[in-house]
């Protein structure tokens, strides 16, 4: 993967912390209805709870850790894959920078 133009690396990393803070929110949005489901025991709740702040946590990490101008792509992909940018927020970079963007999330579904 080639590396991104340094505007679109610009802007993706002033994307980062609100991206990180939806991502984080909507976890939280989950963690939320899984207490207040009283239908199951405190223990399956737990368990619930536990299972996805597993998974959640390994996917924070693959989309905010290490942002790095050579993987940028990738974890621009990973955003919008999983809803947290939106088409208009794609169309603000590079022709480049958006084809990749995309062409890694087709390969990914």
């Amino acid at each position: 993967m080639s590396k991104i133009l340094e505007k679109d690396w610009k802007k993706a990393r002033s994307m980062k912390n609100g991206t990180l803070d939806l991502a984080c929110q909507r976890i939280l949005d989950s963690v939320s209805k899984i207490i207040s489901d009283k239908e199951k025991s405190a223990h399956a709740r737990y368990l619930e709870l536990w299972k996805i702040l597993e998974m959640e946590d390994d996917n924070i990490s693959l989309m905010f850790n290490n942002m790095k101008r050579s993987s940028a792509i990738i974890q621009l992909a990973r955003w919008k894959f999983n809803d947290l940018i939106s088409e208009r927020d794609l169309e603000s970079f590079s022709p480049d920078t958006h084809k990749a963007i995309n062409t890694l999330i087709e390969s990914w579904r």
